[in-house]
């Protein structure tokens, strides 16, 4: 898969609704952490993401330590685009703006890989199945995440899907009503 090209064709105007149901997430295998690293290293991720090596440490987990944290594929008509994850962060460790979050918080983290597909819709939609499938699997009672404040298009994808900034905390929750009733 390394250095493969996908040659996707897009519409200028974004994705309409049909091809955003060819979007899915699926769990992420050491065959795709060459890829990973490619979208990793692009210069539009790495302003967002920094250090690639730290998260492929975290992605290989070759110590274990990671081994909370859950990783997938977002897929767009069963061609790889992109990367997402989820943590309970409370197995986070001290230091972060999470610390005082309340315990079955999970936080968030993804990217759109492929150049060609930002601003397409997409992100939208990759958020609302990541929300889903922990939402799912997890019964959390928020969900959080933390862009950069000047990732302007990664804050209006999570305000579009439900996520308030919290001024205190500098982060975006989504509160997971139905754990909370």
């Amino acid at each position: 898969m390394k250095g493969m090209q996908h040659n996707i064709k897009i519409k200028d105007r974004g994705l309409n609704m049909d091809e955003l149901n060819n979007i899915y997430l699926r769990k992420m295998s050491s065959n795709d952490i060459s890829l990973v690293k490619e979208w990793l290293n692009k210069a539009y991720i790495k302003k967002w993401f920094g250090d690639p090596q730290e998260w492929l440490n975290e992605i290989k987990n070759d110590d274990g330590r990671y081994s909370w944290i859950v990783h997938h594929i977002v897929e767009y008509n069963q061609v790889p685009i992109g990367f997402c994850q989820y943590y309970d962060i409370g197995k986070t460790g001290v230091g972060y703006a999470w610390d005082n979050e309340p315990c079955g918080t999970y936080g968030i983290d993804y990217l759109i890989g492929d150049e060609q597909l930002l601003g397409k819709g997409i992100g939208n939609k990759l958020i609302k199945e990541l929300n889903k499938l922990v939402i799912d699997n997890e019964k959390p009672v928020q969900l959080i995440a933390d862009p950069i404040k000047e990732n302007i298009a990664s804050i209006r994808v999570l305000v579009n899907n439900g996520y308030e900034f919290d001024k205190v905390t500098g982060l975006y929750k989504l509160i997971v009503k139905n754990q909370l009733e």
